[in-house]
């Protein structure tokens, strides 16, 4: 499934699904300085400190912040605490629960459209098509690797045909063009397409500054020189960069979003 028809089919599967049983208490936090928490027990309970709407509709919907329209500026910007369980059989997925939560205790009431807006097209960043020294092509056989046994990945290590991600980090082994430009888009902030003409497999290690970094935070050793955006590495490590276009985005409009009833 390519990520333009995801949401079409989350949102499907919650439309289609039983409702979810659950019950929740909902508190404002407002905290100056709360840092946002959040985890998922399997079996069915859900805890957040200092979360908001905004953030609640990624997890369920599976969104980036560029595929949500229509939503009232106030779920940015006001934080909840949250603890919900669901006693349901099997017990519900994280996306699950928190969907009938947004419904039930915040009233929503959304839709999915395709809109035109502004999207990245992933090229190659030399007329002579020349790559940079962290992207390599692999002969890594991927369909035979992921048929055959094979030992779980080692921790801190990148696993073959897929990518690990951390801050300022993005590490692939054996991967596509398609799958790097879907990898990138929630650190550009924009859908993101290939437009390489590049075939194959590729090994990729792409370091660079994340914007959020902490204020005099040490630099990781896997972390980029300081002040490396994530686009002049792009360029500088891979030979590849991003320009803008206008192309067909799956977003999740906001019919009706309200905030929640007291407990």
């Amino acid at each position: 499934m390519t990520a333009r028809f995801a949401l079409a089919a989350v949102l499907a599967a919650w439309g289609s699904a039983q409702p979810v049983p659950y019950l929740a208490s909902i508190k404002p936090n407002n905290s100056v300085d709360a840092r946002t928490l959040s985890e998922y027990q399997p079996g069915g309970r859900f805890s957040a400190v200092a979360i908001t709407v905004a953030q609640l509709l990624r997890i369920a919907y599976r969104i980036q912040p560029y595929q949500l329209a229509g939503a009232p500026p106030w779920i940015f910007t006001r934080r909840f605490d949250i603890t919900a369980k669901s006693d349901g059989t099997p017990p519900p997925s994280q996306q699950a629960l928190l969907s009938a939560l947004l419904a039930g205790r915040f009233h929503l009431a959304a839709h999915n459209e395709t809109r035109e807006q502004p999207v990245f097209a992933l090229v190659l960043a030399r007329k002579d098509g020349k790559l940079g020294p962290q992207l390599m092509p692999s002969a890594f056989d991927c369909a035979a690797w992921l048929t055959g046994p094979h030992a779980p990945p080692e921790a801190g290590r990148t696993p073959n045909c897929a990518t690990r991600i951390n801050p300022g980090v993005l590490s692939g082994k054996a991967i596509s063009m398609a799958r790097l430009a879907t990898s990138l888009a929630p650190f550009v902030g924009r859908f993101t397409v290939d437009k390489t003409e590049l075939t194959g497999a590729f090994d990729v290690e792409l370091t660079w500054t994340p914007d959020d970094a902490p204020v005099g935070q040490p630099p990781s050793l896997d972390a980029a020189e300081p002040g490396l955006s994530i686009f002049i590495a792009l360029q500088q490590q891979l030979g590849l960069k991003l320009i803008s276009e206008k192309g067909p985005v799956e977003v999740l409009v906001i019919d009706r979003l309200e905030p929640p009833s007291e407990n």
